[in-house]
């Protein structure tokens, strides 16, 4: 058998288990995108002055319990705006967790 053949099946075996840790790193990392930063998924019931929104979310992995109603302060009035969120939206964001509060450093529209 030639040299080459015998490294095949090693060098397979080490590149799909490459791309498993690397598939399991991004699902970690969509719920846990750093240190203090949690990713929340919910539906969007108002939106309240400036930079403030009530939201039923999910439960939110290492920090909290689906809740039916929970305030939310974003960070700037220009990220909520950017968003283009409405009531009834389904949405997810992110929230970085402040000593008195939650705040919201990012949000999308999920379809």
């Amino acid at each position: 058998m030639p040299r080459a053949g015998r490294w095949a099946a090693p060098a397979l075996f080490l590149l799909l288990l490459a791309g498993f840790a690397a598939g399991i790193w991004g699902s970690y990392r969509a719920v846990f995108p750093g240190r203090g930063l949690y990713r929340v998924t919910g539906v969007l019931e108002a939106r309240w002055g400036e930079a403030m929104i009530l939201v039923k979310h999910d439960a939110v992995p290492g920090l909290m319990d689906e809740m039916p109603s929970m305030a939310f302060m974003v960070e700037s009035r220009e990220l909520l705006d950017r968003a283009g969120v409405l009531p009834g939206d389904r949405i997810r964001f992110t929230v970085r967790q402040m000593p008195d509060r939650l705040l919201v450093v990012e949000i999308q529209k999920l379809r």
